[in-house]
Parts: structure tokens; sequence; C-alpha cells
């Protein structure tokens, strides 16, 4: 009975990656900078209302659920905290986070030089503002704080949660729930370090999965205790959040969004992945997530969202909302594209 509790955990938790990872490409299709609702039926409104609902408030459970599967995995297996352990799980981490951390950085700033190297030799026109921007740039702001491809400030702050494993493993041995439990007022707190590697986000939710880990904690057992409760609570923030969206009271409402959206995500993909075609089809391309995410910046993205906003469709909010609603899934297939080409030219490359 535990191992086909284990089995469907690990089922469930494989699906949700790439759904999550589409909910991703949504949050990036916005700039950072969320937008005032009003309280209107115009159609720029509706356009608003329905983009910052998915970019800004419905996508904020992917990050912490990838770091709470992160967390959990690192634990998962531990039965008595050693050097061998930690020794262990930190080499594991250096093949899977640092390297590749370092060679999508990398390629992001020669696609930079790439790119405007090509535009002065044939288009004889002026390096542009990025090229400048890049080489002015010093070397630890790209490769650390500011990550030359930004979203691989998540490696970055993964690479510190994993050094930082025995704290983690210390402070719940001691406090145990307790400890879940000051996390999540800090968390709710809307408390920094200001620390680049040291996000609240990062640590509330890799100390989660780690305390779930530890005390092997079953996920899903845990969550359709809540099932109800969890998504109307997850329902009403959400609708909270995105009506006080770019008002000071939104960090607070979707934090509390977040944790009981974590929930409701659990028992949602419990429930889809009944149907044997969901779940085929959702840990199939499980594989191709990291490729999506590490990928889809250089370039993609920005291109599929320059091309629409040189067409008609930006000159209204149904417009808008068309583009808004194509483009991240032009940049999935693009990226989905590029990943089975490379998989089948150059396997352990890609690997």
């Amino acid at each position: 009975m535990k191992g086909e509790l284990e089995k469907r955990q690990s089922e469930v938790i494989a699906a949700m990656r790439f759904p999550l990872m589409v909910l991703l490409l949504f949050a990036h299709v916005l700039p950072m900078v969320s937008v005032p609702i009003e309280m209107n039926l115009s159609e720029m409104n509706i356009y608003h209302f329905i983009s910052e609902g998915i970019s800004h408030n419905l996508s904020r459970i992917r990050n912490p659920l990838f770091f709470f599967f992160s967390g959990f995995f690192f634990f998962r297996k531990l039965e008595e905290w050693n050097a061998g352990f930690y020794r262990s799980q930190l080499q594991k981490r250096i093949r899977s986070l640092l390297l590749p951390y370092l060679l999508w950085n990398i390629l992001m700033i020669a696609a930079i030089y790439i790119k405007n190297y090509a535009v002065t030799s044939f288009l004889s026109m002026e390096p542009g503002e990025e090229l400048l921007s890049l080489r002015a740039t010093p070397w630890y702001i790209l490769f650390w704080h500011t990550p030359a491809n930004y979203p691989m400030w998540f490696l970055r702050d993964l690479l510190c949660m994993s050094v930082l494993a025995p704290l983690f493993y210390l402070f719940f041995r001691f406090l145990k729930g307790y400890g879940v439990l000051i996390l999540v007022i800090l968390y709710l707190s809307a408390w920094e370090t200001d620390v680049a590697g040291l996000s609240m986000s990062a640590i509330m939710f890799f100390g989660a999965g780690a305390y779930m880990g530890i005390y092997k904690k079953n996920i899903l057992e845990f969550c359709s205790r809540f099932r109800y409760t969890a998504a109307i609570a997850t329902l009403l923030f959400l609708c909270c959040a995105t009506m006080c969206n770019g008002r000071e009271l939104h960090v607070y409402i979707v934090r509390m969004y977040v944790l009981f959206g974590i929930v409701t995500a659990f028992n949602l993909m419990d429930w889809l992945i009944n149907r044997e075609t969901w779940k085929k089809l959702f840990c199939n391309l499980s594989a191709t997530v990291f490729f999506i995410y590490a990928a889809h910046e250089i370039y993609i993205i920005n291109w599929t969202k320059g091309f629409f906003s040189r067409t008609s469709l930006a000159g209204s909010g149904g417009g808008l909302l068309l583009s808004y609603m194509l483009i991240p899934f032009i940049t999935l297939g693009i990226c989905l594209g590029l990943y089975y080409i490379l998989n089948k030219m150059a396997p352990k490359a890609l690997a």
C-alpha cells in the first residue's frame, strides 16, 4: 500500500512539471510590473484582468512548487544525516544545477554577441543596447546577482538551498512542524533577505519540501485532507489578488493564494491523471521542461512578442488578448521542436 502511494506521488509530481512550465511561459509574456485592474468592462480592462490574472497571479505557484519538489527530493532518501549523504547530494547538484547554470548563461551571452555582430556586419547597423549593456555589466552580476539568462535565478537560489541543506535538517530536526509554521509566518509577512540566492520563496518552499522529505510525509495524503477547503480558498484569494493587482496589499494576498494553490494543484493533478491519456502526455513531456525553461528566453519568446507587437492585433484589447494567448504556445512549439531535433541529433549533449 505504501509503495503504491509513493509511486502515485512520483507520478503526480512528474505530471505537474509540464503544466507549470506552460504557466512560466505565460508569466514571461508580460513585463514584471503589474497593472492595476479597474472596475469596468472595457475591452482593454478585460484584457488586463485576464492577462494579469494569469501571469502575475495564477502562475505564481510555479516557482514555489519547483522549490518544493527540490527540497522534497533532496531529503526523500535520507536515512541518516552524515557527511557522505550531504556530499553525494551536492555532487549530483553540481551536474544537474551548477553546470547547466553556467552553460545557459554562457549561451545567452554568446547569443547576444552573435546577434549583434551579425547585425553590424550584414546590415551595417550600430550594436544594440543589449550588447552595450552587457559590456558595461560586471561578470559577477551576469553570473550571479542578475543572471544573463534571467530565469536562471531559480537555479542560483536552488544551489544556495542545496549548500544550506544541513541548516534545514537541523532546523526541522529540533523544531519539526513548528519550523514550517515559522517559515509560513515569515513568508506571509513578505519579508525578504535582499541577498541574491536567498529569496524567501526559496527558503519557504525548499524548506517545506525538506520537512516532508525528512519525515517521510506523503504529500498527496496531506493535501487530500484539505481538498475542498483549499480549492475554495484558492479561488477566493486568486480573485482578490487579481483585483488588488499593482496595489500595496497585493503582495500579502497573493502569498495566501500560493499556499492554498499548491495544495489545490496537487489535488487537481492527482484527479486529472486518473485518465491514462493525461498521465502519459504530461509524464512524457516532463523530460522537455528544463530545456524549455532554459532556452525560451534566448530570443525565442521576445522575438515572438516582437512579431505580434507589429501586427494590427496590438491596437485593441481583443487583439492583445488573442496575442497573449498565442505567444506562449508558439514559444512552446518552437522550444519543443528544437528539443526533439537536438534529441535526434545530439542526445548526449542535450542531456
